[in-house]
């Protein structure tokens, strides 16, 4: 199923030599890394596709764009007998409005012989894919407040996603603790000053986070 277009080539991870895929992954993940500002937990998740050496879990599969000789772009896809997904679809800001996502797309639905498959997006995404998403008659039934990360909101396309129970999502229940029983040592019992401290110490930590991604 790989592709070779007058100035792409689309291949699978799947096809590739073990030699291919040992540098593929890592190069895979430099192209997707900031995705980590988007999903705290997206380098753990993106391990997790893989087992043994670099092989991928059953049921997972990897588009890869190349262009230019560098990665351009790139979807992961997820098929189970309970799910239909594209996990990720992202191509790099150079190579957008190119048809790229189009022909990620196409060959995803191929993969998942699927025309309607589950996609959820961060909503600052949006307008990158709104064009696409509308195109193929994508539906948006489902808004999610928190669901990965605090202050944040995941949309969800052609389906809903699991229900999550969060509490200030990374904020560690131990750090929780913690900072309450220093509030309530300080004398302070307003448990809305406590929540909006919770919060400020939240976003510090998030800040710190980001800036690390960014200059990784």
């Amino acid at each position: 199923m790989n592709r070779i277009n007058v100035n792409e080539k689309y291949r699978m991870y799947s096809t590739f030599s073990a030699f291919e895929k040992g540098l593929y992954q890592n190069h895979i993940y430099d192209f997707l890394k900031r995705l980590n500002i988007e999903y705290p937990g997206f380098s753990k998740w993106y391990k997790r596709l893989f087992v043994g050496k670099n092989e991928l879990q059953n049921g997972r599969e990897i588009i890869i764009c190349e262009k230019d000789y560098r990665i351009a772009g790139v979807a992961i896809l997820k098929s189970t007998e309970g799910e239909k997904k594209i996990c990720t679809l992202r191509v790099a800001a150079p190579f957008q409005r190119q048809g790229i996502g189009k022909e990620l797309m196409e060959m995803s639905f191929e993969w998942l012989q699927e025309d309607k498959p589950l996609i959820t997006m961060h909503k600052s995404k949006q307008h990158e894919f709104a064009a696409l998403l509308e195109y193929y008659g994508f539906v948006l039934e489902q808004t999610q407040w928190n669901y990965y990360n605090i202050f944040s909101t995941e949309l969800s396309y052609n389906g809903i996603l699991p229900e999550k129970k969060i509490f200030f999502n990374k904020i560690e229940i131990k750090d929780i603790d913690n900072w309450y029983k220093s509030f309530i040592m300080s004398g302070n019992n307003n448990i809305k000053e406590f929540l909006e401290e919770c919060i400020e110490k939240w976003y510090q930590r998030e800040q710190k986070r980001r800036r690390e991604i960014l200059t990784y």
